[in-house]
């Protein structure tokens, strides 16, 4: 078989087929800012890879662009002085590690160490120096402005009336829509974060939406008839694991070592299926809430996916809360949802028997 899609390798491992991802992203850049670009998709759909690849390949390598990426993925974010950190960095320090730091590891805003005083103390306005800052540097490049998991930094309030994801995003659509200054991405793996988002009026006129999804069928066939894999075993690993291309590379490698596939496979299944029931155990579920679960899982496995709509509307609640743990996916553009991965369906198999 031909194989015709593109196989790159990043970091190390395959990095498959996301050009039209990749032609995406770099069209979207060369334009002026005018919304945000909210990124999105289930968990492990390959978001953070596909945009750190951009960065990496198409962005710093060209003068014309100021890149300032923040992934708040695995950061200890409780407070608004704890968000400074992560977010801010004096200047000193950071032309010391700009200096030393060869790796993939953009640092951000920089401000002088008097200034940051003041704005931790609330002297100055955190978002009126951002500004100044960017403003700057727009005058002679393209500025771009990626958050990575945004939704970390809800709950957080810089005084008592004031939400930081709020004053964040107001923020963005002044760089964006208003003023036109800056490109701002946000990715999130958290669907009820983006389903806020999309029912929120303001913010939806000022947004665009990209879904990163997992990799379709033929994709995946190419790829692990590349690996070697028969198409008995092609079927086998699509039946339980679909296009989730973090789990594919898991079961190359057990092929690799000459493993049973399908004992593997089963397992994983019963892994997902525990984590099903421990959350039903421990998620403080009410029964109908249980039974609701059930249908939405068997309309899931005999349609493809569980469509929502005005006559289901009590369902969304038990949605959001199987969304925030990551087992369900909710997609709020098309009123779709379906397991956060093909392996989770698989357990929900084993959960209404």
């Amino acid at each position: 078989m031909v194989i015709i899609m593109q196989i790159r390798t990043y970091r190390g491992v395959p990095f498959i087929d996301r050009e039209e991802e990749i032609e995406f992203f770099t069209d979207w850049f060369l334009e002026a800012p005018q919304r945000i670009l909210f990124v999105y998709g289930p968990k492990s759909s390959g978001k953070t890879t596909v945009m750190e690849y951009v960065v990496e390949n198409k962005l710093l390598n060209d003068d014309k662009y100021w890149v300032k990426y923040l992934n708040l993925r695995g950061k200890l974010i409780s407070s608004y002085d704890s968000f400074l950190y992560s977010f801010i960095t004096p200047d000193d320090i950071y032309k010391k590690s700009v200096e030393t730091d060869k790796k993939f590891s953009l640092k951000f805003f920089s401000i002088q160490r008097k200034v940051l005083s003041e704005v931790k103390n609330k002297e100055r306005d955190l978002f009126e120096e951002l500004m100044k800052s960017i403003e700057q540097e727009s005058r002679d490049k393209r500025c771009i402005l990626i958050i990575d998991e945004i939704q970390k930094l809800n709950e957080i309030y810089i005084n008592s009336n004031r939400e930081l994801l709020k004053e964040f995003l107001n923020f963005c659509v002044r760089l964006t829509k208003e003023t036109h200054l800056c490109h701002v991405l946000v990715l999130t793996s958290n669907t009820i974060f983006i389903e806020k988002i999309y029912s929120d009026a303001k913010l939806k006129k000022t947004s665009q939406f990209k879904k990163v999804d997992h990799l379709n069928r033929d994709k995946i066939k190419e790829w692990l008839i590349a690996q070697g894999f028969s198409d008995q075993e092609m079927d086998l690993v699509w039946d339980y694991y679909g296009g989730c291309v973090s789990d594919i590379l898991k079961i190359i490698s057990h092929k690799k070592k000459n493993k049973d596939i399908k004992e593997f496979l089963k397992q994983e299944q019963w892994l997902a299926y525990t984590e099903i029931v421990d959350f039903m155990v421990r998620g403080g579920f009410k029964d109908t809430e249980i039974v609701l679960f059930e249908e939405i899982s068997k309309e899931i496995l005999y349609n493809g996916c569980f469509e929502l709509s005005k006559k289901k509307r009590h369902y969304l609640p038990v949605i959001e809360k199987w969304a925030e743990k990551e087992i369900l996916f909710y997609d709020p553009l098309e009123l779709k949802v379906a397991g956060n991965s093909r392996i989770y369906e698989k357990g929900m198999e084993l959960v209404i028997g």
